[in-house]
């Protein structure tokens, strides 16, 4: 299967975010996740690197003002 582990970098530190991802939306300074299940997961975050052979989305976290 093709899922991915979402992480957020925040404060220097990397959390896992969500497991088991299959899309990964834009809108504006949002991500939108959306797991197997439809399970959902926002954050003002914006995109570092997307490693497709080792499964993972990394996101920095933005800090709104």
């Amino acid at each position: 299967m093709c899922e991915a582990t979402a992480y957020v970098i925040s404060n220097g530190k990397e959390k896992e975010v969500m497991k088991d991802v299959v899309t990964v939306d834009v809108q504006g300074k949002r991500l939108l996740f959306r797991d197997i299940l439809g399970n959902e997961k926002r954050l003002s975050a914006q995109i570092k690197k997307i490693d497709l052979l080792q499964h993972k989305v990394t996101v920095v976290e933005l800090q709104i003002k």
